[in-house]
């Protein structure tokens, strides 16, 4: 069934982007009728995820399942959001990366072939906030803010 449907609305600075509208109620805070965030094609976005606000998904980027988009943040490049994962603020997950789970907020940024996921064990899931950059791979009880950065080739794991 088809939740949202891409509208004629152009970003302001993209026209290659534009506004999705719900065609059905998604969850008690979004309804038929409510505008979204911005996608370049039906591709970007599944008809589970949303993206909400001024969030943008774009160029191969997939956001699916539960996956939200919000506020200004940006998935780009062949960037994956999936899962129950949450990205928020001025956040941007790009390139390759990988984001299945846990909260991507602030500045930061997920990219090169960076991977976010939670634990399968403890189903804690890893928060990324501030001005942080992550290229390498986190999971479980993780916290990463502030001007962090987790070069590639690190695994940081925290049952």
């Amino acid at each position: 069934m088809k939740k949202y449907e891409i509208t004629d609305i152009a970003h302001p600075d993209n026209p290659n982007l534009h506004r999705i509208r719900a065609v059905a109620d998604l969850t008690e805070d979004v309804l038929a009728g409510m505008l979204g965030g911005y996608v370049e094609c039906c591709d970007n976005l599944d008809q589970e995820a949303w993206i909400a606000a001024d969030a943008i998904a774009c160029e191969n980027a997939v956001v699916c399942g539960d996956a939200i988009l919000t506020d200004h943040a940006v998935a780009k490049g062949n960037a994956y959001v999936g899962k129950n994962a949450t990205v928020t603020g001025g956040a941007t997950v790009q390139d390759d990366a990988i984001v299945c789970s846990g909260v991507v907020m602030g500045k930061s940024c997920v990219c090169g072939y960076a991977v976010i996921r939670q634990d399968e064990q403890t189903l804690c899931a890893p928060i990324i906030d501030g001005s942080a950059r992550v290229y390498g791979e986190i999971s479980g009880n993780v916290v990463c803010r502030g001007n962090a950065v987790v070069l590639p080739g690190t695994k940081l794991d925290n049952r």
